[in-house]
């Protein structure tokens, strides 16, 4: 009897625990549709694309923000001389985007996210990395969407990816080992979790550079939406 009793009563806990963690979830997933649903304004949104224009990429669960290799505001060529090829050519888009090291160098596929992993990341156990993908500017132009708001959105998303990398103690960059080809992985400051994730991060940094963006912004299209909205208003003025 005290072992049915034991059994019933781990039951009972196992389930209340499944419920929470569902209702959590609900919780999660109703707050990043409101924050998608009632955007941020941002105050250079009004303002073109700067020419050439800064970029932001979408993936099924992540974001990038793309900006020009030989840009007129910083010269990444020369900012990370030694760490990416000098024989990019000169229509090269850096692609920028903060996260879980662990995702980066361990979780390539869909198959490779395994519960020690996803757990390790959310409960912020793991460093945090910024990763750069040189891509052909045609590519960029081709699948991502022109951010608006001019020179100042590009200077101002340029400070948040500088402010966002770790130097060791003689200014160097501290690069991370990755078997991805191409990629270059630097450490970055900050922890990921639930509330901050890295397309967080890519939100942050436009609402930082005037740009429409949802206050809680956990997923993909919770960066985009907030931009396709301004789109679709001007479609219709």
């Amino acid at each position: 009897m005290d072992a049915a009793r034991i059994l019933i009563t781990g039951l009972r806990w196992a389930a209340l625990a499944l419920i929470a963690a569902l209702i959590c979830g609900m919780w999660y997933l109703g707050a990043a549709w409101l924050s998608g649903a009632l955007p941020i304004t941002g105050r250079t949104a009004h303002l073109p694309p700067a020419k050439p224009a800064a970029y932001l990429c979408e993936a099924a669960f992540h974001t990038d923000i793309a900006l020009p290799l030989d840009g007129e505001v910083i010269n990444w060529r020369k900012e990370f001389r030694g760490l990416i090829p000098d024989y990019l050519p000169r229509d090269t888009y850096l692609l920028f985007g903060w996260g879980d090291s662990v995702f980066f160098t361990k979780v390539l596929y869909p198959e490779d996210l395994t519960a020690s992993r996803a757990l390790s990341a959310l409960a912020g156990m793991n460093p945090v990395a910024m990763r750069i993908v040189p891509v052909y500017g045609s590519d960029v132009r081709s699948v991502c969407k022109p951010l608006r708001g001019g020179q100042d959105t590009k200077a101002v998303l340029i400070g948040e990816i500088l402010k966002s990398l770790k130097k060791d103690a003689d200014g160097a960059y501290r690069p991370i080992e990755t078997s991805v080809p191409g990629e270059l992985l630097l450490s970055a400051r900050g922890r990921y979790s639930p509330l901050n994730t890295c397309n967080q991060w890519t939100a942050t940094a436009l609402g930082k550079a005037g740009l429409p963006r949802a206050a809680f912004a956990p997923f993909a299209w919770s960066v985009t939406e907030p931009l396709d909205r301004l789109e679709g208003r001007d479609k219709d003025g």
